[in-house]
């Protein structure tokens, strides 16, 4: 009579099936490569100012160094994340990539993320692709190692960036943002036809124009106020559960980003309702080309069509009183914000703006992490992109 034994239990762990799913995008995480040359390390608040003069230097700009601390050291998120290449004969900053640390609402808890802001690496140095290249991977790597950052973004990228980004570093398009425009005045129009005398028919033409705006109150009243009160911690609590995924919109986030902003001036916009808070927008006015324009960067609503309707109706007409002769606003094709737009008179996509391509990556990291079953969920629900994200582009360094 002969028995047969069991085969002992596989001891072999089976994978996450998020990691199975995220898989195929996922880098392959590696430290940079020093050489005789260069070295690489996370970039650190002494490195402030060597990291703002290189970007000056890379981008032929005037930045200035409160403004460079402002956008990334009084973040209330924390300290950013990054990674730069040093000379080692010199001691010089030679490459960077940095990153804002940005809080994320993830299918109910909180979730951190990093903000791709800029990359630089010296013109007068050799092998730049190179250096770029080793920098990003530091960049990866530093941001989940020693920041605890799953998941890296940005807004406004190319398709050059995404072409190559997406063979080192694993970059995926999550969403795309169309931009819309509200014509506020009739005066670019004329000025194309009438030249010079544009300016005397212009208040005529303005007033038939704005005679057939339909209000949109609903009963909200709104007001313009200067700051964000304690009042908005409890506007973002009782929306983000509405959306799989947004980032924070608490006061304290809110008022670093666009009232302590030194860049420029924001409006800001609240309806109410029965004295009750329902949701806010916000809106910088700037020139493009000679042309006065107002850009919508925050619209918090919480889905209900009233509220947002009645905020782009009193940001458009507060706007035109400012001279200016656009209202613009990127959107998702097929959101809540695309139908409100497609409801008001004289609106449009916008033929001078491009499409918005915002990047997604996960950042694996090179160290085991004991909530990676969480991480990689996640990471799976912000590849799917598309409307189950809030996102405008106030939630991107845009035009900071």
């Amino acid at each position: 009579m002969t028995s047969s034994v069991p085969d002992p239990p596989s001891q072999e762990k089976k994978e996450s099936p998020y990691l199975t799913r995220i898989r195929p995008h996922y880098p392959k995480p590696r430290l940079p490569k020093e050489t005789a040359e260069v070295e690489y390390a996370p970039a650190t608040r002494e490195d402030a100012k060597a990291i703002n003069d290189l970007y000056n230097k890379v981008f032929q700009q005037g930045r200035s160094l409160e403004h460079y601390m402002w956008k990334y050291w009084e973040n209330p998120a924390g300290p950013p994340t990054g990674a730069l290449a040093r000379e080692k004969a010199t001691g010089n900053c030679i490459a960077t990539g940095i990153a804002q640390r940005r809080r994320g609402w993830v299918n109910g808890h909180m979730t951190y993320g990093a903000l791709m802001c800029e990359s630089a690496t010296d013109p007068d140095m050799r092998g730049g692709g190179r250096l770029w290249r080793e920098v990003m991977n530091g960049f990866a790597v530093y941001s989940m190692d020693n920041d605890g950052i799953s998941w890296g973004y940005g807004g406004q990228s190319t398709d050059e960036v995404i072409k190559i980004g997406s063979r080192w570093f694993g970059y995926q398009v999550a969403v795309q943002l169309t931009t819309w425009e509200i014509r506020l005045s009739l005066k670019p129009v004329l000025e194309k036809r009438l030249g010079v005398f544009a300016a005397a028919f212009t208040p005529m033409t303005d007033i038939y124009l704005r005679a057939r705006w339909r209000k949109h109150d609903d009963g909200y009243k709104t007001r313009e106020v200067h700051s964000f009160g304690a009042e908005y911690d409890n506007l973002w609590e009782r929306y983000r559960d509405r959306y799989t995924f947004s980032f924070y919109r608490d006061a304290e986030t809110l008022n670093w980003r666009y009232v302590a902003n030194p860049e420029g001036k924001h409006r800001i916009l609240e309806a109410r309702l029965d004295g009750k808070l329902q949701g806010y927008v916000v809106w910088r006015e700037w020139m493009d080309s000679g042309t006065p324009i107002a850009t919508v960067l925050d619209l918090w609503h919480g889905k209900d069509q009233g509220v947002l309707e009645c905020l782009l109706d009193a940001a458009r007409r507060k706007a035109a009183v400012q001279g200016c002769t656009f209202l613009r606003f990127a959107v998702q094709e097929g959101s809540p914000e695309e139908e409100a737009l497609e409801a008001f008179h004289s609106s449009r996509k916008s033929p001078y703006e491009r499409l918005d391509k915002i990047i997604f990556t996960p950042s694996p990291g090179t160290k085991p992490d004991s909530h990676a079953e969480q991480v990689y969920h996640d990471q799976c629900t912000l590849l799917e992109g598309g409307l189950s994200w809030f996102y405008t582009q106030g939630d991107c360094d845009f035009r900071d």
